[in-house]
């Protein structure tokens, strides 16, 4: 069987994308969770912090990946909050016992 990319070649849909604004600037990520699914695989048994930064570390652009490493950690976690808001995700009401 055959698997066509074809995400790379379409432009994405508005509600595919999260936009946010730093220092008068704005940016953009994919939405929250609307990765491919061996990101998911790679990720699955990553701590949350080793998680967080391999997907952005994927997904991101090298821009935006440039900002975050400015950002204070209340910034950053804001912004994380943010994207997995705009998705509607929210992390951690999944019924697991890691809290």
């Amino acid at each position: 069987m055959t698997v066509k990319k074809t995400q790379g070649n379409k432009a994405l849909a508005e509600d595919d994308v999260f936009t946010f604004e730093w220092n008068g600037k704005t940016y953009t990520l994919p939405k929250f969770g609307n990765w491919p699914m061996g990101l998911f695989r790679r990720v699955r048994k990553l701590d949350d912090a080793d998680a967080t930064f391999t997907i952005l570390e994927t997904v991101a652009s090298p821009e935006v990946l440039a900002v975050i490493d400015e950002m204070t950690p209340d910034e950053f976690g804001k912004i994380m909050s943010d994207w997995q808001a705009h998705a509607g995700v929210t992390l951690g009401e999944s019924g697991s016992s890691s809290s």
